[in-house]
């Protein structure tokens, strides 16, 4: 799968229009899933201090730089290179540049085929490590009922496939969405024979006794004319929906450690299923913002796991919630509360995940990256949806 880099020198790179959207959206967000790529189709193991990034695109494969990052520890008249920061004591040295030439499995000419040849070297690589990873798989489900599980929260009681994950916190599927129901503010695609889709989490799953069956609910977050809302609500029972794709959340770093969950409205499901099943013997600290002051509730009247429903004090100490306005620097709150909860509990954060907007998650990720200075694959951060 890895060529050598000499061999690539005289290819000619991919022209195509959004290629820099693509190297630029999987620097971004896809970290994790580069790496996997060095990691199972070279002899380098990527280390939580490297970085690795789409350097250009090729019809047959992608070029990828692995930066090595040293730091310089300053103490007193002493200078020594490490490659863990510590607070205030450090500057960025000189990065070391390694590249890495992946191959497709079959050339690619436009966007699609490079989408599908990427998911490709995903799964190849997931298999070869032995993870999970995003499924390309038609998934029918069939609606039982529908309510509002809290004011902005619409639930989906469906009868989910048979091999339906019954304890995977944020696994989701990206539904076709009914045309005749989206909003009248959307916009034509550029593939019109292509339907609009939706990702959405499964917010609980579980195996049926009277019918035997996996059954599961899907939460979707109402804010106005919106495609996924209008879809969601105008399901009734017996109806069918339709995935095509399924994708497991990264979540098993929480397991042990202090804790720190960040969520709004489109990720509560993900953080409300983790409390749910919560056994890391050290409560997390959730920061969950909300539009609606009243969809706290979504997360106050939970059953939580054992361990957190006998702490009397998680819902009052550890339940932090920000109410979003439209002038409001949520990095910026999210930071400050964090900031100002620390100082009252004794906790020292090991492990972060998250999901949010776009914008947000780039200005948070910066943010925590100094304050906390965490690893990668120690701080997880993900984008959820996009601002229009």
């Amino acid at each position: 799968m890895a060529q050598p880099l000499a061999q690539h020198l005289s290819k000619t790179p991919l022209a195509m229009v959004d290629k820099d959207q693509f190297i630029s959206h999987v620097n971004e967000e896809h970290q994790d899933e580069l790496a996997m790529f060095v990691n199972a189709f070279t002899d380098r193991l990527i280390s939580e201090y490297d970085v690795t990034s789409v350097k250009e695109i090729y019809a047959d494969g992608l070029l990828l730089d692995v930066a090595t990052i040293y730091y310089t520890e300053i103490a007193g008249d002493a200078h020594r290179d490490k490659n863990l920061v510590s607070d205030h004591t450090v500057q960025k040295s000189d990065a070391l540049i390694s590249q890495y030439f992946i191959h497709f499995i079959a050339r690619i000419s436009d966007s699609t085929t490079l989408q599908e040849q990427y998911i490709t070297l995903l799964q190849m690589s997931a298999r070869k490590l032995g993870k999970r990873t995003v499924t390309l798989q038609e998934q029918r489900f069939t609606v039982i009922d529908g309510y509002y599980a809290s004011p902005n929260l619409y639930r989906l009681v469906v009868t989910a496939p048979e091999h339906t994950p019954l304890n995977h916190a944020g696994y989701a599927y990206l539904f076709e969405l009914n045309p005749t129901v989206l909003s009248a503010s959307t916009e034509p695609s550029e593939n019109h024979d292509k339907p609009l889709q939706r990702y959405y989490t499964l917010r609980k799953a579980w195996q049926d006794s009277d019918s035997a069956s996996v059954q599961a609910w899907i939460d979707v977050y109402i804010h106005g004319d919106t495609p996924g809302g209008n879809w969601a609500r105008s399901l009734s029972p017996d109806m069918q929906i339709k995935s095509m794709r399924e994708y497991p959340e990264n979540t098993e770093h929480l397991t042990d450690g202090q804790c720190l969950l960040i969520c709004d409205e489109t990720s509560l499901p993900t953080v409300a299923h983790l409390l749910e099943n919560w056994q890391n013997p050290l409560p997390p600290l959730v920061i969950a913002i909300t539009n609606d002051p009243e969809d706290i509730s979504y997360l106050q009247e939970l059953r939580l796991s054992d361990p957190l429903h006998h702490d009397a004090h998680f819902l009052q100490n550890n339940l932090l919630h920000i109410v979003n306005t439209p002038t409001a620097n949520l990095a910026e709150q999210i930071s400050a509360l964090l900031n100002t909860s620390l100082t009252i509990l004794p906790l020292k954060i090991g492990k972060v995940w998250g999901a949010l907007e776009a914008t947000e998650v780039k200005l948070l990720r910066k943010q925590l990256k100094t304050t906390l200075d965490l690893s990668r694959q120690d701080m997880v951060l993900k984008v959820y949806w996009r601002a229009q």
